[in-house]
């Protein structure tokens, strides 16, 4: 099996998920589309596309001109029925492909904050827990993609996890986060840390309490391990 990951900045590398892949035996090919003529990647023989998040917008096409061949390629993988996930910008992008209105969000939030997930009558989409704890690092926010499904939401920003079809799931938050991934954000994103309402130090942010970083991986893990398996099933 092999897995796609598109990687939009050297800081927000895919964390837990890698080593994840690793235990799985399963391949991975990371695009890094920040690298000047990065070749994009071909997506026809990919059993798993993962969009990772990324310090800019989704309308920013005239600074990242990348962007738009980007938004074609996962385009073309939901097309194919290839299990995609995205990751904050990720899932951002994939609202957008969706038709769904992205923008700012009235609060910039960074920190670890809680969530609840969203009661929904379909057998066939994801679970979260009733509550959790993961990491927010965003400025933008997305609308619900139409026919898509809410997964998980917080009282900062509603949208925290949707699902359309059984093989595409956006998460708003970061649950690959590992203590050495989020200090690489930090040192590279510290001028994100400004004193506002939803923003946490970076102290705060490095002393979560290690069930957090657990929790939000075994979280990343059961995503990942759900499309796979759906997608498993619809090929049998």
């Amino acid at each position: 099996m092999r897995a796609i990951i598109l990687q939009h900045a050297i800081f927000e590398g895919p964390g837990y998920i890698l080593s994840w892949l690793h235990e799985q035996g399963i391949a991975s090919d990371i695009c890094f589309l920040y690298k000047p003529d990065s070749p994009l990647p071909n997506i026809e023989s990919a059993n798993l596309l993962i969009i990772l998040g990324g310090p800019m917008s989704i309308y920013d096409e005239e600074q990242y001109p990348w962007l738009k061949k980007e938004k074609e390629l996962i385009r073309q993988a939901i097309e194919n029925n290839i299990p995609t996930l995205g990751i904050c910008f990720g899932a951002q992008l994939i609202a957008d492909i969706f038709g769904a209105k992205v923008s700012s969000a009235p609060h910039k939030a960074i920190g670890w904050y809680p969530m609840k997930a969203e009661s929904t009558s379909k057998r066939n989409c994801f679970h979260f827990p009733d509550h959790f704890t993961s990491l927010f690092w965003h400025k933008d926010e997305f609308e619900l993609p139409e026919n898509a499904t809410l997964l998980a939401s917080s009282p900062i920003c509603e949208n925290q996890a949707f699902q359309i079809k059984n093989h595409v799931i956006g998460l708003q938050f970061h649950a690959q986060t590992t203590p050495y991934h989020l200090q690489s954000i930090i040192n590279n994103s510290s001028l994100d840390l400004t004193n506002d309402r939803y923003i946490q130090p970076s102290q705060q942010l490095l002393s979560a309490p290690a069930s957090f970083f657990v929790q939000s991986n075994q979280l990343i893990n059961n995503v990942i391990s759900y499309l796979l398996l759906k997608s498993k099933r619809k090929q049998s």
